[in-house]
């Protein structure tokens, strides 16, 4: 039995409120075989929704005030003010997906369980339309002069081939990281170091010496700006990871009968190391060390995932387009916890 014209789009809103799980189809929809950021930030418990306000702030204490010194009774005391917070900004970035249908399609005609099918197919063409989007975005940089896509890890976890805290301000935004030079103030910068070797030797050692260099503790205990309780995470691409397991076989002497034994099973001080296969493309084998509890994606309160209802397509009168629109972006509020290791630098 058919829907009416003036009940489709009731039907339409009904179903994405009550998604019925019926129906079975293969999913060709993308290369990626894991959207890992996706289901790390998204879809993890490293999403934090901020209540009003654009820009997001958050203040960083930068320096100490050289106050502390040896005197002497009776001693004149020194009275210099020195201000050592320092304020940071990141804007709210907003993307956009949707799905479209014709009142005439056939399913329409049939009802039921047809429009059901029908409106799933259409969802989810569009959420794996915005999870790869975000998977892209999240693990990359804006263009020089880009102001709508959303920060990813390339804008807060910069490269370079020498060892310490010279992970600065790319290129694209020379002005700063949430508008703040690392110039200007030195100490906002993320660690980095090159390797040549998967090796124990070289790229094992280097990883051990930046977990060391990035375990910040306070000597004195305050509140700080931190997101989830999942805090460290390491990811790499799949050349790095299938290297980084056979380094695992050799220093194991009872492995079976499986030939892959330590496939998946890779691990650093506890730490899974994960495969990104979106770093694929990238020739200089990162391995990123992450600490979640700094680093979080941002959403605007009521903005997460907002989907309209249906509404006409100008000239089209009988075609519907349901949208999908979410304020986000990636915010990182302490970039001393946050390290990359490559080949190039």
């Amino acid at each position: 039995m058919g829907v009416a014209f003036n009940n489709i789009d009731d039907a339409v809103i009904a179903t994405q409120q009550n998604f019925v799980r019926k129906g079975a189809f293969t999913d060709l929809q993308t290369d990626l075989t894991k959207h890992v950021l996706v289901r790390e930030l998204w879809k993890g418990r490293n999403k934090t929704a901020f209540v009003g306000g654009d820009p997001w702030e958050f203040e960083a204490q930068v320096d100490h005030n050289y106050s502390a010194k040896a005197v002497e009774l009776f001693e004149t005391d020194t009275s210099a003010f020195t201000d050592t917070l320092v304020k940071f900004e990141v804007n709210v970035k907003h993307i956009n997906a949707f799905y479209l249908y014709d009142q005439r399609e056939k399913a329409f005609q049939k009802g039921g369980k047809k429009i059901v099918d029908l409106i799933q197919s259409r969802y989810i063409a569009m959420m794996v339309s915005v999870f790869e989007y975000l998977e892209t975005v999240l693990w990359s940089i804006p263009e020089s002069g880009d102001s709508k896509t959303p920060y990813g890890i390339g804008y807060w976890v910069t490269k370079s081939a020498s060892q310490g805290f010279n992970g600065v301000d790319h290129a694209n935004f020379s002005s700063g990281r949430a508008g703040v030079s690392s110039t200007d103030q030195p100490r906002w910068a993320n660690y980095t170091d090159r390797y040549v070797a998967i090796a124990k030797e070289d790229l094992i050692r280097k990883m051990r010496k930046a977990a060391r260099e990035i375990d910040f503790v306070s000597p004195v205990m305050h509140a700080t700006p931190t997101w989830g309780k999942e805090r460290n995470g390491i990811y790499v691409n799949g050349d790095t990871v299938g290297s980084m397991e056979e380094e695992l076989e050799k220093q194991n002497m009872n492995l079976g009968n499986d030939i892959a034994s330590k496939d998946g099973r890779v691990t650093f001080k506890s730490t899974p190391i994960t495969y990104a296969p979106k770093l694929n493309s990238y020739s200089d084998n990162p391995v990123f060390m992450l600490d979640w509890s700094t680093m979080t994606l941002g959403t605007l309160a009521g903005w997460e995932n907002q989907i309209s209802d249906p509404y006409m397509v100008p000239g089209k009168s009988k075609v519907r387009r349901v949208d999908l629109d979410a304020s986000l972006n990636m915010i990182c509020t302490n970039l001393r916890r946050q390290s990359v290791i490559n080949t190039a630098g």
